[in-house]
């Protein structure tokens, strides 16, 4: 990226420096966060320093007319500048990422599911324990979780009673 400058302006009062920039040869529109270190380093001050005012496209053409100013005090810098385009500027740190560590799935069995089940129905954990699905066989588990819809049915109908 070469810049050309075009006109530089020294502001004492605002503690400033106006300066209009030509950008030639680009494919592209450059980003803010592209050229305030580009136009940092070309004029040897900081980048926090650099506010890009206005970004132009030359149209039919490759080049980019740039309007920045630069402060000699962030104070100041502060106080001339409308806030939004302070928000602009904000440099961010990069985002470091962070591995997490997922708890490993729990397999859910009949057994859990059957619990599951009748919470639902009763408002509280089954009280009675049901055995693995190894151990019984599925006629059981079918009238052991009817028991338990039944007796959930007939507690509902006493409380509403």
């Amino acid at each position: 990226m070469e810049l050309k400058v075009l006109k530089e302006k020294d502001m004492k009062l605002l503690s400033r420096k106006r300066v209009s920039l030509m950008l030639e040869n680009q494919k592209s529109t450059p980003s803010r966060k592209i050229l305030i270190p580009e136009v940092a380093k070309k004029f040897k001050v900081k980048g926090k320093d650099v506010i890009i005012k206005h970004i132009y496209p030359q149209f039919g053409n490759s080049n980019v007319k740039i309007i920045a100013n630069i402060y000699e005090d962030e104070k100041k810098k502060g106080m001339f500048e409308h806030k939004n385009l302070l928000t602009k500027h904000v440099v961010e740190e990069p985002v470091t990422e962070e591995k997490t560590v997922e708890a490993p799935v729990q397999e859910t069995t009949e057994e859990t599911k059957e619990q599951e089940i009748a919470e639902e129905l009763t408002g509280t954990e089954a009280q009675e324990t049901v055995e693995t699905p190894s151990e019984a066989t599925a006629e059981e588990v079918e009238e052991t979780v009817e028991e338990a819809v039944t007796d959930a049915e007939e507690e509902n109908k006493e409380a509403s009673e």
